[in-house]
């Protein structure tokens, strides 16, 4: 996290941005969450990215 953001509140983590990583995400920011996503290896996750 960088310093300038350490101060946000955020609704929901979503922790792994996989399919249902990203889907929960998503969804949670169509309704109105503030929603942050963290993946330790790119963006997709394993499956997505590697086949």
């Amino acid at each position: 996290m960088r310093g300038e953001e350490a101060g946000v509140d955020y609704d929901l983590l979503v922790i792994g941005a996989g399919t249902a990583g990203g889907f929960a995400a998503r969804t949670a920011v169509g309704l109105g969450a503030r929603t942050a996503l963290v993946e330790a290896d790119g963006f997709a996750g394993t499956c997505l990215a590697r086949g």
